[in-house]
């Protein structure tokens, strides 16, 4: 077991619960899952294509504003692959058309996950993510993953709100 993370999806922020005085606990996996996925990945200097498609932009701006700010983790700087994702940078995101945000989401929610596959904790992963069908500012998202001599997958189903998507 491990620490439980609780996800608040309107405050965008995890927490530890307690119950009856102690920390909870969860499956291992899922935490892993909710660090990697909701802990600030640094951005790229340079956004890609797809990146630039969703909407995301350079962090540009004078070094050491918050327009530079690239974000991430300082212990990524002794790391060969940062934690986290980049799930941040389509906070400010203008949604066009139905289908850039989402796709966005699958590839940066790949890209934060894969060294599960790396390590050899999973044998595969498959993001699925979607436009809220009742809230038109959230994105839904569900992770699979498939362990290694285990043919039963465990999925994980999140969302993620946007501040001023329109």
């Amino acid at each position: 077991m491990d620490i439980a993370i609780t996800w608040n999806v309107r405050e965008a922020r995890g927490d530890w619960p307690i119950v009856s005085g102690d920390l909870a606990l969860d499956n291992p996996l899922r935490s892993a899952v909710m660090v990697s996925l909701f802990t600030d990945r640094v951005a790229p200097e340079q956004p890609s294509s797809a990146d630039t498609a969703a909407g995301i932009q350079s962090p540009g701006g004078a070094p050491g504003t918050a327009a530079a700010d690239r974000r991430g983790w300082w212990g990524d700087a002794f790391a060969d692959l940062p934690i986290g994702s980049r799930l941040w940078q389509l906070r400010r995101a203008v949604k066009v058309g139905t289908r850039a945000i989402p796709r966005e989401i699958e590839s940066i929610c790949t890209e934060a996950l894969q060294w599960l596959v790396d390590d050899g904790v999973v044998r595969s992963i498959a993001v699925s993510a979607w436009w809220s069908p009742t809230i038109p500012t959230m994105a839904e998202f569900s992770v699979t993953l498939t362990q290694p001599g285990n043919s039963t997958p465990q999925t994980f189903t999140f969302s993620w709100a946007w501040e001023g998507l329109t």
